[in-house]
């Protein structure tokens, strides 16, 4: 068989590569054909992907996490083009939240990402792609826009701190102080979903309970962020991806003029995707949770149309799964496969996931092998 497989990260387990690494060993060993694409939404793994598929190199710097410490990270340049790949998973990633005061959506701030920008510009980047996906916070973006210069303001004049708190309290802002430089560079949001900022799809109501907002808060948050938006741009639009990474669509969108474009689509567009897909005979995918939210744009559900125009099946490996499978086959997924096959603990299945992964490889590859005899 010729084979592509394309699994996004398994958070906090495999990335991208690895992952496919694992598929592409189980099925070569039986003398298949497998092509590995590094994937990815926008989310965690899209600099390494990015930097994988174009030859690109990573740059270290130190900015802070959501929770305000200092920490190392990485993003993608790449020198001939002045090109920086960075992702708000990173700097806001919702490895960083731990269930604490600290950690609520209240007290947390993409400002870290905000950083990153600020370090690619001093690298030299003309154009930068921001990956969002995979955040724990919710502030719309108000850290990133701090770190660049602006300001934000209660109606008593006082400046707010770069916090979800302060969502609700912003009467005005100012841009005196932003980074000139921004000016000059073009800003390309490579986003995981298609959530607009506000409703119960959006930024609040979609994500804020995963990203630690109980349900009494729901209401309350959402008011904040519809008064943010307001100061922001004085209009109730609905946009589609301003949502993503708890509304730092919508700041970039908005401030810095970013043009929005799917992660995936983004990502398999570099890669060509289509074209290998096209002349496949199955398609590997997958991802570590896969649950409704994998409807609005996740690389799965992105892959799975692609393969459908072709009329090329898709086997899903995935950590979890809860959902209506109907739905996902309608989106051309043939099967969806749990890797986990004992009960276990959320440890340790993140933790055994590349042998979870290579067995159920395994198991699927007998059953194919079983089914053309």
């Amino acid at each position: 068989m010729n084979i592509v497989t394309a699994i996004d990260s398994m958070k906090g387990s495999l990335s991208s590569i690895e992952a496919n690494q694992i598929i592409a060993k189980v099925f070569t060993e039986q003398r298949h054909m497998v092509k590995e694409v590094a994937i990815a939404d926008g989310g965690e793994g899209t600099v390494a992907a990015i930097v994988k598929n174009g030859d690109g190199q990573k740059i270290e710097t130190k900015i802070h996490a959501l929770n305000g410490e200092l920490i190392k990270v990485e993003f993608g340049w790449f020198h001939s083009e002045k090109i920086a790949v960075i992702e708000s998973a990173a700097a806001s990633g919702i490895q960083y939240l731990d269930g604490t005061t600290a950690t609520h959506p209240l007290n947390t701030s993409s400002y870290g990402t905000g950083e990153l920008i600020l370090a690619a510009i001093d690298q030299g980047a003309q154009e930068i792609v921001i990956g969002l996906g995979g955040t724990g916070t919710v502030d719309g973006g108000i850290g990133l826009l701090r770190a660049l210069g602006v300001e934000f303001f209660d109606k008593k004049n006082q400046l707010l701190p770069a916090k979800g708190s302060s969502l609700e309290k912003v009467a005005y802002f100012s841009s005196e102080h932003l980074d000139p430089r921004l000016s000059g560079i073009s800003f390309h949001i490579a986003s995981d979903v298609t959530s607009p900022l506000l409703g119960e799809t959006g930024a609040v109501y979609m994500f804020g309970r995963q990203k630690g907002l109980a349900e009494n808060e729901l209401d309350k948050y959402e008011c904040g962020m519809k008064n943010y938006q307001k100061r922001m741009c004085e209009m109730n639009e609905s946009v589609a991806g301003d949502g993503a990474a708890g509304g730092l669509g919508f700041a970039i969108r908005v401030f810095l003029k970013g043009n929005v474009h799917s992660g995936f689509q983004f990502i398999s567009k570099q890669t060509d995707l289509e074209e290998a897909i096209k002349h496949a005979d199955l398609v590997i995918t997958g991802e570590g949770k896969m649950d409704d939210q994998s409807l609005q744009g996740k690389v799965p559900v992105g892959i799975g149309g692609i393969a459908k125009k072709y009329q090329v099946p898709v086997i899903a490996f995935v950590g979890s799964f809860n959902g209506d499978q109907k739905l996902f086959y309608e989106k051309g997924i043939s099967v969806i496969i749990p890797i986990v096959d004992r009960i276990t603990t959320l440890e340790e299945a993140m933790n055994e996931a590349k042998i979870n992964l290579q067995m159920a490889a395994s198991r699927t590859l007998d059953l194919l092998t079983l089914i053309k005899k």
